[in-house]
């Protein structure tokens, strides 16, 4: 910090610790969540789980509506067909020559590459941990196709966690970028996801990793004289293809 500008790093922590009632130094319990038992767990994600299930139509009409409000480009498909036809469509109305997707269970529903090859263009596979797609540059490609790990009602948010087949870039460097989202996958909240993960550690001992994929909707920043600029650090526009007849 230069010298007579800004807040002293000390006052400004001291200011957080007094919003939060909190002294210097660690905490005198634990977060409560951070230590629960591996069986108290499991019973409120059963619970959620059930609560999911049984409200899954409802949940999947607010993620289709918020997502929409955040920038998403949202299509219902109702088969098979229906999904594999609009991505054809939008790769035809974008001229697109480069596509790049990820390894995920959902290509095995949703077929596509065929269809984008009969446009003439060259599919590319990227896989965390096995790029066959060799030399080729994702920065390159006119539209990236993914799944989702999971997808939040309350926010429009497709969530992409790091694992081998899944590479990251799929998403973030392609001007356009379409997430394919089954209804299983639909949380309400950010709470059903971090309890899901959670259970996944203790459960299966399955690292977070170092970091989520949150998309929520097209890349945008304000950082430049408070001027909103799309597509500054990712995609400039999104599409979630949401398949209905998972329903």
């Amino acid at each position: 910090m230069i010298e007579g500008v800004g807040t002293p790093s000390e006052q400004f922590i001291a200011s957080v610790r007094e919003a939060l009632g909190r002294k210097a130094g660690p905490p005198e319990r634990p977060y409560a969540r951070m230590v629960e038992e591996r069986a108290s767990v499991e019973e409120r994600a059963e619970a959620t789980m059930e609560r999911l299930s049984a409200n899954r139509r409802a949940n999947v009409d607010e993620l289709a509506r918020v997502a929409s409000l955040r920038g998403w480009v949202v299509h219902r498909a109702e088969g098979v067909e229906d999904a594999v036809g609009y991505v054809y469509q939008l790769a035809q109305k974008l001229e697109t020559r480069r596509v790049v997707r990820s390894v995920e269970d959902v290509f095995g529903d949703v077929p596509l590459d065929d269809a984008l090859t009969s446009l003439g263009a060259t599919v590319h596979v990227m896989a965390r941990g096995d790029e066959s797609a060799g030399s080729f540059d994702p920065a390159d490609a006119d539209l990236g196709v993914t799944g989702v790990d999971y997808a939040i009602a309350e926010t429009g948010t497709a969530v992409i966690l790091p694992r081998r087949g899944v590479s990251r870039v799929t998403s973030l460097l392609p001007p356009v970028h379409v997430a394919l989202v089954k209804p299983s996958q639909t949380l309400e909240g950010l709470d059903d996801l971090y309890l899901l993960r959670r259970l996944a550690y203790l459960r299966d001992g399955v690292d977070a990793g170092s970091y989520m994929n949150f998309i929520t909707g097209p890349s945008r920043t304000a950082d430049i004289e408070q001027t909103l600029v799309i597509g500054a650090h990712g995609p400039r526009e999104t599409h979630m293809v949401i398949l209905d007849w998972g329903l």
